[in-house]
Formats: C-alpha cells, sequence, structure tokens
C-alpha cells in the first residue's frame, strides 16, 4: 500500500493533502500489519510467492511470528512519527517541497517493511535500496545547505556499502546456489560453513 500510494502522493502537491494522505496510508498500513500479526498467531506462517513462482526459484514473502512482530513495530513508528510531522512543524523543510518528504517518507515505509517480510535474499537488498534511497531524499531536502551535503555523503557512504551487500549475496549464492533463505539455511547444512561463506 505505502508503494502504490507514494505516486499518489507525488501527484497531490499540496503540504496539508499529502500529509493526511500519507497519515491515512500509516494508518492503513499499522492497521493491515496488526491484522497480520493476529492471523499469524492463530493459523501460522503465511507464505506468499511472487508471480505464482514457487521458491527456491521465485521470490517468496513469508511472514511469521518474528517477521509480522517487526512489521507492526515499524508501521506504529511509521504512524507516530509522521503524526508529529504536519506542514505547520515541518518548517526546516520549504513549504512547496513537503509533498516531496511525505512521498519520500512513503518510499521510505515501502523499503522498511518489505525487508521485514521478503524470504529472497536479493529481494532484501532491493529493499533496502529502496529505503535508502528514499532516505537520502529526505536528508536532501532541509532548507540548509548542509543537507545537500550530507545527503551526497550518505550517498556514498550507501553506495559503497551496497557494493559490498551484493558481492556477499553474489559469495552466497556461488556456494549454496540459491537466493531464498530457508533454502539457504538448509543448504548451509549440507555444504558445511567455509571460508567463502564466512567472508560474505
Amino acid at each position: 500500500i505505502p508503494l502504490v500510494s507514494a505516486p499518489v502522493c507525488l501527484l497531490l502537491r499540496r503540504s496539508l493533502l499529502s500529509w493526511f494522505f500519507a497519515m491515512g496510508v500509516s494508518v492503513a498500513t499499522l492497521f493491515m500489519a496488526f491484522t497480520l500479526l493476529m492471523r499469524v498467531v492463530d493459523g501460522g506462517t503465511i507464505s506468499y510467492e511472487l508471480g505464482g513462482w514457487a521458491p527456491p526459484w521465485g521470490i517468496e514473502y513469508r511472514i511469521d511470528l518474528i517477521n509480522s512482530f517487526v512489521m507492526l513495530l515499524v508501521s506504529t513508528i511509521g504512524a507516530v512519527v509522521l503524526f508529529y510531522a504536519p506542514p505547520s512543524v515541518a518548517k526546516e523543510i520549504p513549504a512547496e517541497k513537503h509533498y516531496l518528504f511525505y512521498t519520500a517518507y512513503l518510499l521510505c515505509l515501502t523499503g522498511l517493511l518489505g525487508v521485514a517480510i521478503t524470504g529472497d535474499v536479493f529481494n532484501l537488498f532491493v529493499f533496502l535500496e529502496i529505503s535508502a534511497l528514499s532516505a537520502y531524499v529526505l536528508i536532501s531536502l532541509g532548507s540548509d545547505r548542509r543537507a545537500l551535503t550530507a545527503a551526497y555523503q550518505y550517498l556514498v557512504m550507501g553506495t559503497l556499502g551496497a557494493t559490498f551487500i551484493v558481492i556477499g549475496i553474489g559469495l552466497i549464492y556461488g556456494v549454496t546456489g540459491t537466493l531464498n533463505m530457508a533454502d539457504l539455511h538448509d543448504r548451509l547444512d549440507v555444504v558445511g560453513v567455509n571460508r567463502t561463506v564466512l567472508v560474505a
């Protein structure tokens, strides 16, 4: 929901309207996270195969008790933070950029929630990048000139970190032949923890 809502928030362009929309999306996300937690408590782990491709070949979204709790925690913090960030309070961000702030916020929320529920290592990297890129934008929106410099420094460090993550994912795939987290668990028991996996 936050991923689909981000472009809509971008089109709204008005500060107060964008905040109300982002706030509604955040509260709805919190409600859905709570509902998923209750479903997991009652019925066990939920597994969704993206595009109908069964894991380990396809990307799997897997929601167990820990994942659903983390998702509830992230969505709760997201809703509370946004509640205290209406346009009247966000004075360090120029008024004409408020809608960009709420758009980037929804994308950041998307990335953090995706990290919590994905069952695929490369998909985890994709969600990390979504949250990181939106964080760069959030930092750069400040009215102070230092905001742009800070965002650029964060971008450089984030890019270096992301490069090493991709290298690690490649090494793990080279050893195990899979990127599915549950499958990785099983295959690492078979191949044994060797130097390549320790480096990754």
